[in-house]
């Protein structure tokens, strides 16, 4: 269940997409996947199996190209002495307005396969690895800061399921965020 928490959240963190010239209708797509550039840093708890409530924290880096129409990522998440990379890259498909991409290395490495869209000031990536479907939601929490929510689908009851929560926030802000929506349904900082 931690696997694939890391798998899916950090797909959202990690785009790098194909190399094409940005065409003046992609540009505020570009200037949308611009914001998320820089360092990150962020905290959450997973929510629901036996490692239900377990905190952990992750240092990410964004690294937007607007003349390749590109966005990388890559950092590490870790809870106490366990720690583990990730990296993702996206692409945007300006015809289809869609981002399609691999998160560590795509569903035949070790990772996800990520198709995803803006929603809002945010956005919303499906993650598949073959039968496992997730979604992961971000969306902007204030000046610097934004929340995911990571979900997994369950065939059985056919919902999505929110396993994961985690907030961000730039680097150098004074507390690191935690998301927690069964509780606050905002942003809290960490020390409180």
């Amino acid at each position: 269940m931690l696997r694939a928490f890391f798998v899916a959240a950090l797909a959202i963190c990690i785009p790098a997409l194909a190399p094409q010239p940005a065409a003046a209708a992609d540009e505020d797509a570009v200037a949308f996947m611009e914001r998320f550039g820089g360092e990150w840093r962020g905290s959450g708890r997973l929510l629901i199996g036996p490692e239900s409530g377990l905190r952990f924290h992750c240092a990410l880096n964004g690294d937007p190209s607007r003349s390749m129409m590109a966005f990388g990522m890559t950092g590490k998440c870790w809870t106490g002495s366990l720690s583990a990379p990730v990296y993702a890259k996206l692409r945007y498909n300006g015809d289809q307005k869609r981002f399609f991409g691999s998160f560590m290395d795509g569903a035949e490495g070790d990772g996800a396969n990520i198709i995803g869209e803006r929603d809002g000031e945010g956005f919303m990536l499906k993650l598949m690895r073959g039968e496992l479907q997730g979604l992961l939601d971000a969306e902007p929490a204030g000046d610097g800061k934004m929340t995911i929510l990571l979900s997994l689908y369950d065939p059985n009851s056919r919902r999505s399921i929110p396993v994961a929560a985690m907030g961000f926030a730039r680097a150098g802000s004074d507390s690191l965020p935690i998301y927690d929506p069964a509780i606050t349904g905002s942003i809290e900082p960490a020390n409180k």
